[in-house]
């Protein structure tokens, strides 16, 4: 029981639940003072003393109560909605006017006892029932022993209140009375809290809400209230205007708002968060007008009346929302509850700002930066004046948060964001559209010439180091540039083709500029290939051809490559060479590789025949940190042995990062995962990558295989890569054999696999069925027992 009241501890705000207290116990105290004249007090003044008192400890309770409600953060979205905060103001007021009637009017310990308990059952009903109105996602668990340990010790607390105070005249005496009835309350409230469990799940947090504005309106207007019964209290005891006076600006002092009170229009006393405001003294702002002297009054909105305050030493006037309640019928006298609203109007501010800019950079974002590219060609239109549109990208920006981390790329980010906007123009747009992606459009000038000079010293400013931590970070961009009219007539097409022409700068090489032509027909169907090809992963369009590996020795089929085809629907089935490009230019590989991974493993699991199968992997999968978790998750999932798998690398393909690259390789294989360098010989430091990492195959590329009989050169590689291979213990596989010249000269030279045309062409796994049965007479080249021992 008491670690989930500890517990509840961190799901309420200190500075609420603090204030929340203080609140509760200060109208307790004043609730206190005004019981004590109450019980003394005969004829027509006792029931009103009384009547007062329950007021303030009802207001108390419930202020308190939903002020410790805006602190509490069960960790999920909640909310308030107004059926519950009036109906437990309705319910807690009779309730806490009868148990002060109570401890007033029985006899002997009945009297503080009965107070204390319906003063507990007056807080247990404004506490549940507000809760009947609380939303949030999901539901509540009600401990009952928690809540009756919670109604025992609120009501215990509470009588012991009512025995001190009783008759008391002392202000030591009705202070611990106050402070023992305020924590009375504030017991209950906690311990009750603790007693809730919420269950996450679906809640009603999306109908009618209250805000925290609206609620904490609502507690201002309490304060109000409290000041009021105080003020009332002075009217039917002189005697004690003084010391309520006194007692009643503390407790204005401890609100947020400023607090104002007036007779006659002049202003009478005012609290310390008013005075802060206007920057003086108390005695500076008695007898001044509010209206006439301080407010300049604006416009009302939802009940709420906004106005600017002049502060006493002449600065900047203070927008403030302005709430007023008169405390007389005469309206002689009124009481202004006044809230600064600089911090509101500066987050207001904020959004609006963040609403047309890039929060990292500070520059336009994309559709801010169209639409003031739609009115500057307007203007353009308008003055006869050209517009260069430059469409600048960092080139392996992924590279750079890939090795440095997503911290360095944001600093790389914003360092190029200031560059651009150093060597903007005055009458220049600039924006960030996208993650690396920044435009800038010039305005007038002699184009295309002071485009191409733009352009040119981007790119020399881009090549300049970012320093990051110890390191400085290499960076280069790529431009594409558009112009106004001549290559298009509206905002959206000149940044398309913009964008064009930045592709083909970067298809070109990168590092460079590009200006838009009309040939550029080949980029934009790239792009379309692009998009086509991310929903054809989604839609289940991708198709796995498998092509067999022979054993030289004896022609035994020992294995299969996996190879990817997509069923496009317009331009049917395409080959890899068709969009694989694509795919790694557009940020595709990735997703691509992952679906030919996981299609290939489950397909391989339900082969009778225990054949490897060999999958393809990029350059990008090996920077990959959760490229072995999900290996293993898919090895899992399907049930396939490790032993079976073998990934497919090329040399290219380790030197991004080859620390990364050789880590992930070896994680692979500690999971008994096999691993084979792919296209050996087209590489540039072949000897020393199979010096740093094992590699269980390697296959000569086909460029190789297709020149023997043509080229004594190519044979002299073929014969010195097998050999390399056999002194090394690694077996060695000849793809692309396609004739029995080449396959001829491939056994003589002691090549131990071979995998082409000539071999089998890659097609569905349907039509290898009779491979991969067990009614096929072969034998696979890897035994059932020798799987079961390598997994």
């Amino acid at each position: 029981m008491m670690d989930r009241i500890l517990a509840l501890g961190g799901q309420f705000d200190p500075n609420f639940t603090a204030l929340a207290v203080i609140i509760c116990v200060m109208s307790m105290l004043t609730a206190v003072r005004l019981f004590s004249r109450g019980f003394v007090a005969r004829g027509e003044a006792r029931p009103t003393w009384l009547l007062l008192a329950g007021i303030s400890a009802g207001f108390g309770a419930w202020a308190m109560h939903f002020l410790a409600m805006l602190a509490y953060n069960p960790g999920v979205p909640t909310g308030h909605g107004p059926v519950g905060l009036l109906t437990s103001l309705i319910l807690v007021l009779p309730m806490a006017i009868a148990a002060f009637y109570a401890a007033a009017n029985l006899d002997g310990w009945v009297r503080p006892g009965f107070g204390g308990i319906i003063l507990t059952f007056a807080v247990t009903v404004m506490h549940f029932s507000s809760l009947k109105d609380f939303r949030v996602e999901g539901v509540f668990n009600v401990d009952r022993d928690l809540v009756a340990v919670a109604f025992i010790a609120c009501a215990l607390l509470a009588g012991a209140g009512f025995a001190i105070t009783g008759p008391a005249r002392t202000v030591p005496r009705q202070a611990i009375g106050g402070i023992a009835l305020g924590l009375a309350v504030s017991t209950f409230h906690f311990i009750a809290m603790a007693a809730l469990t919420i269950v996450p799940g679906k809640g009603e947090t999306d109908s009618l809400i209250i805000s925290e504005f609206a609620i904490a309106g609502a507690i201002a207007a309490v304060t109000l209230i409290v000041i009021a019964t105080g003020l009332g209290a002075a009217l039917v005891d002189a005697k004690g205007a003084e010391r309520a006076v006194e007692r009643l600006r503390r407790l204005a002092n401890g609100a947020f708002e400023g607090i104002v009170i007036t007779a006659h229009g002049k202003i009478v006393d005012a609290n310390t968060s008013f005075l802060n405001l206007v920057r003086a003294d108390h005695d500076d702002v008695v007898g001044r007008s509010v209206d006439k002297n301080l407010l300049e009054r604006g416009y009302s909105q939802s009940g709420n009346e906004d106005a600017l305050l002049s502060p006493f030493d002449h600065g900047e006037a203070i927008p403030v929302e302005v709430r007023t309640r008169s405390l007389s019928d005469d309206k002689a006298e009124a009481v202004y509850a006044i809230r600064d609203l600089r911090a509101q109007r500066k987050a207001e501010e904020e959004i609006r700002y963040l609403a047309q800019h890039d929060s990292a950079t500070r520059l336009l974002n994309r559709n801010a930066f169209m639409a003031r590219l739609d009115a500057l060609l307007e203007r353009a239109a308008q003055e006869g004046e050209p517009v260069a549109l430059l469409f600048i990208d960092l080139d392996l920006f992924k590279h750079i948060n890939d090795v440095h981390g997503h911290r360095a790329g944001d600093l790389v980010i914003a360092e190029v964001a200031n560059r651009l906007r150093g060597m903007a123009k005055g009458s220049s747009l600039l924006g960030r559209i996208g993650g690396d992606e920044f435009v800038i459009a010039l305005y007038g000038g002699t184009q295309p010439t002071e485009a191409a000079q733009c352009a040119h010293s981007l790119l020399e400013k881009l090549l300049e180091p970012v320093p990051y931590e110890e390191h400085k970070v290499e960076i280069s961009g790529s431009v594409g540039i558009s112009l106004y009219p001549a290559d298009a007539g509206n905002a959206s097409d000149l940044v398309a083709f913009a964008d064009m022409a930045l592709y083909r700068a970067k298809r070109g090489g990168r590092n460079a500029a590009c200006f838009f032509s009309r040939d550029m027909d080949e980029a934009i169907r790239d792009r379309r290939l692009a998009r086509d090809l991310k929903k054809g992963i989604d839609a289940g369009e991708l198709r796995l051809s498998y092509q067999p590996l022979a054993a030289m020795a004896d022609g035994r089929i020992v294995g299969f490559e996996a190879l990817v085809r997509w069923q496009h629907p317009v331009r049917g089935l395409l080959q890899p060479d068709d969009f694989i490009l694509v795919a790694e230019e557009n940020g595709l590989i990735i997703a691509l590789g992952n679906w030919v991974l996981k299609q290939a493993c489950f397909e391989a699991a339900k082969w009778e025949r225990p054949f490897r199968v060999a999958v393809n992997l990029s350059a990008l999968h090996l920077q990959d940190n959760s490229l072995v978790s999900r290996v293993h998750e898919i090895l899992v999932n399907s049930g396939l042995s490790p032993a079976r798998l073998e990934i497919e690398i090329t040399e290219s393909a380790l030197f991004l990062d080859q620390a990364r690259a050789l880590s992930n390789l070896r994680r692979l294989k500690a999971l008994g995962v096999r691993i084979a360098m792919d296209d050996f010989g087209t590489g540039y430091s072949s000897l020393s990558t199979l010096n740093a990492f094992p590699f269980d195959r390697i296959k000569i590329d086909r460029s190789f295989v297709d020149e023997i009989s043509r080229s004594p050169q190519a044979e002299k590689i073929v014969r010195a890569i097998v050999s390399l291979g056999h002194s090394l213990g690694v077996p060695i596989t000849a793809e692309g054999v396609e004739t029995e010249t080449q396959l001829e000269f491939l056994r003589r030279e002691g090549c131990d696999q071979v995998q082409g045309f000539l071999i089998g062409r890659p097609e569905h796994i349907d039509m290898h069925a009779g491979l991969v049965t067990p009614s096929n007479p072969g034998v696979p080249g890897l035994e059932d027992d020798q799987v079961a021992q390598a997994s």
